[in-house]
């Protein structure tokens, strides 16, 4: 029986891969922690209890299942904003833990493509130059801890990419050597992407924002940076799953592999929500 099912999962139609990681709206959430607290308060016959108790337990169930299924809302930039002011504003040693799972909640909502990266990265960044502001001299390091943060939760990303695409590379009824190839490009500017949005922050920075975005940057050129290192290493790793691993075939219309990216974009999302939940245990083991 276990078999059959992990046959069915394998063999499951493109369509049906998309649809499972279809966000839910805020409405439809809402809906749906409101019928949950409802049956929670109705199982015990509506006596005794706690209605609050019942809207956070049922929020938290709720909020469970659309992560296992790759399902939430989206978080917009202001929320991931404030979420990263809000994180500047804890303990120093917290803050790179922190940003770097707020950065990695909001990537594994949806898919994981690179409008999602690009926002996501961009509200990270205006987050934590606003959030360092007003800490003055301390700013700065907070600042550089926030951009760790942001690093490392990239890197999760890369991982979760390069995952992808082995994996697809074995699905050859569903993926294309082309699509694979694309997928693989969008992979190695990660890197870029990390530096550029650095640079855009320095330019609308001021004192030490500017001074430590600047230095920020320049490490990273030279030194290298947590997500190129993990670019790097994944790239080596697909290079012959790209060119062998999928079906060779014509080249395909731009629709088509438009759908392909689609699908590996659901599929990474997926994957970086288990690479967040290991981060997390990790970090949750350092500190006991």
């Amino acid at each position: 029986m276990a078999k059959t099912q992990s046959s069915a999962a394998r063999n499951v139609a493109p369509e049906s891969v998309a649809e499972k990681h279809s966000p839910v709206t805020a409405e439809e959430r809402y809906r749906m922690i409101a019928e949950a607290a409802y049956f929670r308060a109705e199982k015990r016959g509506f006596l005794g209890g706690n209605v609050a108790e019942d809207w956070l337990q049922a929020e938290a169930e709720i909020d469970r299942m659309l992560k296992e299924q790759g399902r939430l809302p989206s978080m917009t930039p202001e929320e991931i904003e404030q979420q990263v002011q809000g994180a500047l504003a804890t303990e120093p040693a917290a803050i790179a833990a922190q940003v770097r799972a707020i950065t990695l909640d909001a990537l594994t909502r949806g898919h994981l493509d690179t409008d999602a990266l690009k926002r996501v990265t961009a509200a990270v960044v205006k987050g934590a130059r606003e959030g360092a502001t007003p800490l003055g001299e301390h700013g700065g390091q907070a600042l550089k801890e926030a951009m760790r943060g942001l690093d490392e939760a990239l890197a999760g990303a890369a991982e979760a990419a390069q995952l992808a695409i082995q994996e697809a590379a074995g699905r050859t009824s569903e993926f294309s050597r082309q699509g694979l190839k694309r997928a693989a490009d969008d992979l190695a500017t990660l890197q870029t992407l990390f530096i550029e949005t650095l640079q855009e922050a320095e330019r609308d920075a001021q004192g030490v924002a500017q001074e430590t975005f600047s230095e920020l940057i320049e490490h990273a050129r030279s030194s290298g940076s947590a997500v190129g290192q993990r670019t790097r290493i994944a790239l080596e790793q697909l290079a012959q799953a790209v060119t062998s691993g999928a079906r060779d075939q014509a080249k395909k219309g731009t629709e088509a592999v438009r759908h392909e990216a689609a699908l590996l974009a659901g599929l990474a999302a997926g994957l970086l929500q288990g690479i967040a939940a290991r981060l997390e245990s990790k970090e949750s083991d350092k500190g006991a």
